[in-house]
């Protein structure tokens, strides 16, 4: 694993500081969201999977209905197990840094998001065990109002129409809440 101040220092502007860097705890899987989104994974891909078993009975007078449904299996799939897969390869290519100015978010090479610190309003949630912490920058916009950032780190990140910047699942909570106390008095 490359170190992630490496990939966070050559990102920061003129003048400004860095106060923390850190990474998402990929072993952290569920989010809030979960409560909704494994029962209907399951309620999805059960009946995709149950169309695809009748059609295939009945393909040789019906073929269309069999291949209709495959593309409802995939998708009943990811939503199964595929999302928690790309979750993990997310965190662990993800790099989150702190600086007197912004929150930037640096996933892989080439994919770079921040936003400002300081007036803009701040989320903290803290995990059921206390043991890691995750951060939302800014508003969602019109798509919080209407609950599509439900799907930010559940890994059908897709769906969350105007993301905020978020640092996720946050192993380091004591480090990141005093930087964040920093950025936000300077």
């Amino acid at each position: 694993m490359d170190d992630p101040r490496s990939r966070i220092l050559p990102l920061l502007r003129q003048g400004e500081h860095l106060l923390w860097v850190g990474r998402p705890d990929p072993r952290v899987r569920f989010t809030g969201a979960d409560a909704f989104l494994v029962p209907f994974s399951l309620l999805w891909g059960g009946f995709a999977i149950f169309w695809e078993f009748m059609a295939a009975t009945t393909a040789k007078q019906q073929p269309f209905f069999a291949l209709w449904g495959i593309p409802f299996v995939l998708v009943g799939l990811y939503f199964i197990f595929g999302r928690f897969i790309y979750k993990k390869r997310r965190k662990l290519r993800t790099v989150y840094g702190l600086t007197d100015r912004r929150a930037i978010v640096c996933i892989g090479d080439n994919s770079v998001s921040d936003s400002p610190v300081n007036g803009m309003p701040t989320k903290v949630d803290r995990s059921k065990d206390g043991r890691h912490v995750s951060v939302t920058f800014g508003s969602q916009g019109m798509a919080g109002a209407f609950g599509m950032g439900m799907y930010q780190n559940t890994g059908m990140d897709f769906f969350s129409l105007g993301q905020a910047v978020a640092f996720f699942d946050v192993p380091d909570r004591d480090g990141l809440l005093r930087a964040l106390d920093q950025a936000t008095v300077g």
